[in-house]
Formats: C-alpha cells, structure tokens, sequence
C-alpha cells in the first residue's frame, strides 16, 4: 500500500491534536460548570448562623409614669388689716415658726386708743357694779341697772376693736415654712389690698401632674407611690388629689402626690416623675437595639424555638438605663442576639449561646 507523502501526514497528525485539545477543553468546562452548580445549590442550603441567648421572665411591677412638678403645699400672700407704714420686715429666704412676725407697721395712735378703751371700760364696770348692788338693796330700778349693763358692754366691745386694731399693725405668719419673698421696705405705706411677703410650706410638698382620660380610672387617693427627680433621688409618696374634671385645653384630669420634705432639700419647680403602680406581671428585660418591626409595624423580638426563628409581639413597659422591659414572650426565652437582622420568621438557623 502506497504510503501518504510526509507533509499530509504531519497535516492530518496536528489536525487530530487540535480536535482532541477542543475535546478536552469542552469536557472541562462542562465539569467545572457541574461543580460550581453542586457548589451554589450546598451554599443556598446551608443555614444561617445567629447567636441567642437565654433570658427568662421577671417578677415585674407595672407603673404608670406621670411628668410633674414639685409644688408647695401651701403658698399665701400676706397682706395686713389696717393700712400704716412699714416700719420693720423678715428677710428673704428666712425660716419662720407658725405665729413670728414677718411685717410690723407704725402703731401711730392705736396705743393710745387703747389705753382710752380700757379705762373707759374700767369706769364703765365700777358703775355698772354700783347700779348692781344698789339694784340689791331696791334702790335702784331694774331700768337702772340694764343701762348700767348696756353701757358696760359698749366699753368692752371699744376695748376689744382698739386691741385688735393694734394687733393688726403686726403680720404673723399663719404656719410654718419659708419667706419666699418680700414685697416691701420700711417706710411704704401699706393698706389691706398690698401684700408684705410670699410664704411657702414646703412640708409636706406635692408633686402635680396630669393623666389621660384612659388611665385616670386606674388611679385613686391613698396609693402609694413613688417620686423619681432627675439628680437620680427617688422619695416615697402618696396619692392625694385627683381631679373630677378634665382640663378644657389638653383634656386631661390634674393629680397630686403629696412626700414628706422635712429637711426642705427638695425646691419647688422641680421637674419629677411621678410612678402609680397598675399591676405585677412578668417581664423580660432586653437591650432596645433587638427591637425589630414586622410588615405591618407592629414592634417585636425575634427568637428561636427548635432551630426556628419566631417573630414574637412585645409590649414596652418600662424604659430604663438598663435596657427596655418588656411583655410578650415566653416564660424562658432563647431571644437572637447578632444576626436577628438577616433572617426572617419561620427560617430554619444554626444557633450559638452564649451567656452574656
């Protein structure tokens, strides 16, 4: 048999080599095509991995929290009877027992008037006591002895207006607590419509706020309460106002919580927050940044029960330093901690606990 020339041979033997390199390459790309698909099916079954902790339910009172302010108990403007001029006053600031004078005003000729009063009411008793006694012994009529009484009386009742008018020249102070202000200096002339000081009685003190016609049937007098200020104090207290009727503008209902203030270290005009207890119940107290909506808004927590993340409804109760208490979950709860963010209700997850 004839053999083929050299140059068709050398032709046909690269020929074959290029169809078997084309070949190879066609098989490993379609092998490395099966691999990356087997690839991508593992990596879209693989789970999720999120990391939980355990936390369980507390014994947890329910209270409802009113912004407030401090007031005194009492606050009276102190004004005289009689109109003189201002001849002594109490300084700002200063303490003063029930009965101290805060104001003196000028006596001008009220001693004297009474001085007038009494011996006129002495002269008025030695006749009345003559007429009496000669009235005894039938000298005297019974007419007599009535004017004799009427103008004893008279003299009595001049005695009486003249100490008064002299008592009121001095400006007491009706109760205990401290001099807030004082409107005058010596030398005005005062009247019954000006006013002398500003009294305070800052114990017991109050603190006053405002509820809601929703909650205002969950409150009534005699409660106890508690009083938190913003320096971190926090004092007990009382209920012991609440309003029948709702402010016209705001539609709320006025209450008052009174506390024992005996140093008087608490001012008035301080901004407090006053907390009723509503109910004990349990609770869960979680860090606010794992709140989380759902597609209609509603606030929740996701947790993980069996492997599979839960989206649970909560209710705040509570804001505190600490973090957000909360109702709604179950008794012991595995609550997600990092990744709560990447995986949706229902998704089955590889959990890691951890214990902080």
């Amino acid at each position: 048999m004839k053999s083929l020339p050299k140059n068709y041979l050398l032709a046909l033997i690269i020929f074959i080599g290029v169809l078997a390199w084309i070949a190879s390459g066609f098989f490993k790309s379609e092998t490395m095509d099966n691999s990356l698909e087997i690839n991508n099916s593992e990596t879209v079954e693989e789970k999720i991995a999120v990391r939980a902790k355990d936390i369980y339910g507390e014994d947890k009172t329910y209270f409802l929290t009113v912004r407030g302010r401090t007031e005194a108990e009492k606050r009276v403007l102190l004004r005289p009877k009689t109109s003189s001029t201002v001849i002594k006053t109490i300084d700002k600031g200063s303490f003063v027992k029930k009965g101290d004078i805060i104001c003196s005003l000028d006596p001008e000729n009220r001693s004297a008037r009474l001085i007038e009063a009494e011996a006129g009411k002495n002269q008025a008793q030695l006749q009345y006591d003559a007429v009496k006694e000669l009235f005894n012994e039938g000298y005297r009529s019974e007419n007599a002895l009535a004017t004799a009484e009427a103008v004893l009386k008279g003299a009595i009742a001049r005695e009486e207006i003249a100490r008064n008018e002299l008592s009121n020249i001095a400006i007491n102070a009706p109760f205990d607590g401290f001099i807030e202000d004082v409107m005058v200096e010596i030398g005005d002339l005062m009247t019954p419509a000006s006013t002398c000081a500003i009294l305070l009685q800052l114990n017991p003190m109050i603190v006053a706020g405002e509820v809601t016609e929703k909650n205002v049937s969950q409150v009534s007098i005699g409660e106890d309460i508690i009083i938190n200020f913003l320096n971190g104090n926090e004092i007990e207290g009382k209920l012991s106002y609440v309003s029948k009727s709702s402010s016209s503008s705001t539609r709320t209902y006025k209450i008052e919580a009174s506390f024992e203030n005996v140093s008087a270290n608490i001012r008035e005009g301080l901004t407090a927050n006053i907390k009723i207890p509503l109910q004990n119940l349990k609770a869960h107290l979680v860090p606010s940044y794992l709140l989380s909506l759902d597609d209609d808004g509603n606030l929740g927590l996701k947790i993980v029960k069996n492997g599979t993340v839960k989206f649970v409804l909560i209710e705040i109760i509570e804001d505190t330093t600490e973090g957000l208490w909360v109702t709604g979950l179950p008794l012991n709860t595995r609550i997600i901690t990092v990744g709560q963010e990447y995986v949706i209700d229902g998704q089955q997850v590889k959990v890691e606990i951890v214990n902080n």
